[in-house]
């Protein structure tokens, strides 16, 4: 048994009767999450991913252990916004002795993204186990498995990685199943509230779609806060269902229980085929009760042929939910032994054959959050009564055949052992689930408030009220604000927009919200806003067709890179490649700075057999999306905490490095309006100046931030470059030296003071101080092309190409070296004529 903790996670070694603690080496000290056994290399030996999050001194909490004030208007704990995440570790079994870390040979300590969920899957069907980890507020990670211990990352190419519209969600418990019975693994992952969970659809190549609301996922379940999940098929119809523990974690939000809160009740999603639908209501008191729930995890406990769910409570005892009726249909269980394989047989595959049909399973026991599931395969047959054959490619590469196996039983099967070792059933439920299927009614369960209109109260009163009342999360009280406002002044159309993102990104009621808004429209066509909203409104029911007629128009009124980004979506969802391809081009253009059009494109020209413009798309993705996730985690973290001024500075400095000078500058001139003590803005305002070639206010920024926080290296850097481009010689040499003096290891800046002394004249001091950067390391070619040219200025050309030869044997395509160097030899030719023809005459004079 391994247990994660915050601190030195611990593996207990079962001893038949009891449990000690042993040290193999897998004793990672970080915050320990989920964690997951699986078979990397195939070898027998179950080898352990671990999820870390974030690091966390108990000394020096978030905010100092005070309540932060922002999330909905309510004073809540601090973070984990701002904290910096851990990696995770991937260690070796090493035959049962003990563990080797791994962690670095597969780089997997290069990715730290506050990692809480995880999952051993073959995701690309080659045959071993690749690894999916769900990040909180970054992307995904999803690691293929090349054999003999490499690992490549490729969640963002695969289509893993982010949302449909390039989001990095609040990934929280992670599930892998085949839901479509396609044969492949498909991923679904819980998230925060105020979004939705994702189903990604795997392609059958290892390549994945977001297919949240094709298959009906969407909507609904925004206000809920998921954490453990699993597929399963709960009335074993022979498709997998989905289930999503819920609770959120700010207690403070039941003060509004109009909107979010605290205890949710758990949901659970019957496939009907192509769309699941949500049932949990109508199943049980079970899945009616609402408490803060945490963990999940799928076992039949009882052997009846169902699987029952045992959900981990926060404060709170656990629930056992107990299957009353999926073991009405027909069904088969399998209890897989390894011998070559590992023993538990994860990461087998079975593949279940019927007239009808097949169904795939892969063995599986780190599933959801926090969770271990019972390792055995069940499935459900429906009305079927006999199963053709059922098919197992053990981890080992062996594959075994059972022929007409009997159904309604557990069969233990072991690798190489031809037929059934054993079986087993326990006792059968009677009850129908079929009768259980009716509304549960919780005694006790609070009434949401609704709004109280004064009678008052004007058409513009109510519409304040009901923004306000959104901001605070009471979504209820807030649409019924906005109709009380429609009701008073029904031309008002920021209301019917307000009323539509009420109803959609609150309660997730995307149906209304698209009423409201068509509405909107009716009354003026103009409005781009509104059908941009209208447009995402319909891409979430899947009407894709009208998504795409309100997009359309959207772009039409509003060229803007998000409408055509979104219009992409829609064309490349309806499978109109030339379509989509032109509107993500036209989101390129428009907003150059962005990674995800780059990606969209990518995999359109992937698609069209345009392999280098797709690789080139790759690239350029790749180049654009560390900066791009550093301002979605920002936003995000301002929308929850408005008044976090780090994140707001911080925004503005990933705005500058985007290039979005006019952003930067107005998210720094907010930050100094809350605080104009805040040095670090004072310094990012300076750089954005700096970027735009306002010089002199840049230097204003900069002497402001300085005078506020003496020991800015970078500030006292730029100030001095900046006077450099000013010509203003002796402030650049005492803006430098003042850095220096701070930091003087700083041979960029030390380059940037040799010339400044050249071009002040003093050009003794420049060799001096160029040649004292090369002593410290001669690889810079800045500093060899610099003090070339400070030797070319003396007219030492012997010295000055030297110099110049050195720098293109550094960096043979160096800007100007080669005309530089060309140059030089010429005037020292001239140079040595002159000085060759008075010697010649000199020698004539002596003879």
């Amino acid at each position: 048994l391994y247990v994660t903790y915050w601190g030195p996670n611990v593996l207990y070694r079962n001893d038949g009767e009891r449990f000690a603690e042993v040290e193999l080496g897998a004793e990672d000290d970080g915050w320990g999450t989920s964690a997951a056994f699986g078979d990397v290399d195939a070898d027998g030996f179950l080898d352990l991913y671990v999820a870390n999050y974030l690091v966390f001194d108990l000394e020096n909490p978030p905010g100092g252990g005070q309540l932060c004030s922002g999330f909905k208007g309510l004073d809540v704990y601090c973070g984990p916004h701002g904290m910096v995440p851990q990696a995770n570790v991937l260690y070796r079994n090493e035959g049962g002795a003990g563990f080797a870390d791994m962690s670095r040979a597969t780089g997997i300590d290069a990715a730290k993204q506050a990692s809480l969920g995880v999952v051993f899957l073959d995701g690309d069907n080659d045959g071993d186990q690749d690894l999916y980890v769900a990040n909180d507020g970054y992307p995904n990670l999803l690691y293929r498995n090349d054999g003999h211990w490499q690992l490549t990352e490729v969640a963002a190419f695969a289509g893993a990685a982010y949302s449909e519209d390039g989001r990095a969600q609040a990934g929280m418990g992670v599930a892998a199943g085949d839901y479509d019975n396609d044969g492949d693994l498909d991923l679904y992952m819980t998230h925060f509230s105020d979004d939705v969970n994702t189903l990604y659809q795997n392609q059958g190549d290892g390549q994945f779609v977001d297919f949240t609301a094709a298959a009906g996922l969407g909507g609904e379940v925004r206000p809920y806060l998921g954490w453990s999940t699993g597929f399963f098929d709960y009335d074993n119809d022979g498709w997998l269902d989905l289930f999503a523990v819920n609770g959120h974690i700010y207690p403070q939000v039941a003060q509004h229980p109009s909107g979010l809160r605290y205890a949710q009740r758990n949901l659970l999603y019957q496939n009907a085929g192509e769309t699941f639908v949500e049932v949990g209501a109508t199943v049980g008191r079970g899945f009616a009760e609402e408490k803060v729930s945490r963990g999940g995890a799928l076992g039949d406990y009882d052997n009846d042929g169902d699987l029952d769910l045992l959900i981990v409570n926060l404060n709170d005892a656990p629930t056992l939910l107990h299957n009353l009726g999926g073991s009405r249909s027909n069904w088969l269980g399998l209890e897989l032994v390894g011998t070559e394989s590992n023993r538990d047989a994860q990461g087998a595959r079975v593949v279940l054959f019927v007239d009808n049909g097949q169904q795939m399973r892969e063995v599986q026991r780190g599933v959801g959050y926090l969770s271990q599931s019972d390792g055995r395969v069940l499935f459900g047959l429906g009305a079927a009564e006999e199963v053709e054959r059922v098919e197992i490619r053990w981890s080992s590469g062996r594959v075994q055949v059972l022929e007409r196996p009997e159904t309604r039983r557990y069969l233990v099967v072991q690798e190489g052992e031809e037929g059934i070792v054993a079986s087993y059933v326990g006792p059968a439920d009677t009850e129908d689930l079929v009768a259980r299927k009716q509304p549960v009614q919780i005694d006790g369960r609070p009434t949401a408030p609704r709004y109280a209109a004064g009678d008052d109260q004007t058409a513009t009163d109510h519409y304040k009220a009901g923004v306000g009342l959104y901001r605070q999360g009471r979504y209820q009280e807030a649409i019924d604000a906005l109709r009380a406002s429609i009701h008073m002044q029904p031309d008002s159309l920021k209301t019917y927009y307000s009323l539509g993102i009420a109803l959609y990104s609150g309660l997730g009621r995307a149906k209304e919200a698209a009423a409201v808004l068509e509405e909107a429209v009716a009354r003026d066509s103009s409005w781009a806003q509104a059908y941009a909203l209208l447009g995402a409104v319909y891409m979430d029911l899947n009407r894709k067709d009208r998504a795409i007629q309100f997009l359309k128009r959207a772009v039409a009124l509003s060229p803007e890179w998000e409408n055509y980004n979104r219009l992409g979506l829609a064309q490349l969802r309806s499978g109109n490649l030339t379509a989509a391809s032109a509107a993500f081009e036209r989101a390129v253009r428009q907003a150059p700075w962005h990674p995800h059009p780059h990606l969209n494109l990518a995999r359109i020209y992937e698609r069209q057999g345009r392999e280098q413009a797709a690789a080139r798309q790759r690239q350029i993705f790749a180049q654009l999306r560390p900066v791009q996730d550093q301002v979605q985690r920002h936003l995000e973290n301002l929308a929850a905490f408005p008044g976090d001024l780090e994140s707001r500075h911080l925004l503005g400095e990933a705005y500058v490095a985007q290039g979005r000078i006019e952003e930067a500058l107005a998210t720094f001139h907010q930050v100094i309006a809350i605080d104009s003590g805040y040095a670090p803005s004072h310094y990012g305002l300076g750089a954005a100046l700096h970027y735009k070639s306002e010089l002199q206010a840049a230097i204003t920024a900069y002497e402001r931030a300085c005078k506020l926080q003496p020991d800015m290296v970078g500030a006292f850097a730029d100030l001095g470059q900046a006077y450099h481009q000013l010509r203003d010689y002796e402030q650049a040499i005492a803006a430098y030296r003042r850095a220096l003096a701070l930091q003087p290891g700083l041979q960029a800046v030390r380059t940037k003071l040799g010339m400044a002394y050249a071009q002040q004249g003093d050009l003794q001091q420049a060799v001096e101080t160029l040649k004292a950067v090369l002593n410290v390391d001669s690889t810079l070619v800045e500093a060899r092309d610099a003090l070339a040219q400070v030797y070319a200025a003396q007219g030492q050309y012997a010295a000055a190409i030297r110099e110049w030869e050195a720098v293109l044997r550094l960096d043979p395509r160096y800007p100007r070296a080669v005309n530089q160097l060309r140059l030089a030899r010429e005037k020292l030719v001239k140079k040595k004529a002159p000085d060759s023809q008075t010697a010649a005459k000199r020698g004539l004079g002596d003879e």
